[in-house]
């Protein structure tokens, strides 16, 4: 009985699983990303040290997220 369901549920989530990929492009979560979705924009800083930095939208003064360095910086606009 028990190895029953337990082949029925392999089946199922092979099933769901090979189903939610079948797209020609890529996919997450079963949700197919098109072009408009991949494309982003980064404000790019060189400091004053030559240390490179990534942004993403808009530049703020203050705490910014530095997609290069994956934390959150101090940006101070002058």
């Amino acid at each position: 009985m028990y190895m029953q369901l337990l082949v029925r549920v392999i089946i199922f989530l092979l099933f769901t699983s090979t189903n939610l990929n079948c797209s020609s492009g890529w996919s997450v979560g079963g949700y197919e990303l098109t072009p408009t979705d991949t494309n982003t924009v980064f404000i790019e800083i060189i400091a004053k040290d030559s240390t490179m930095h990534w942004y993403a939208g808009k530049l703020y003064h203050g705490d910014n997220y530095c997609i290069l360095h994956n934390r959150w910086e101090e940006v101070r606009i002058q």
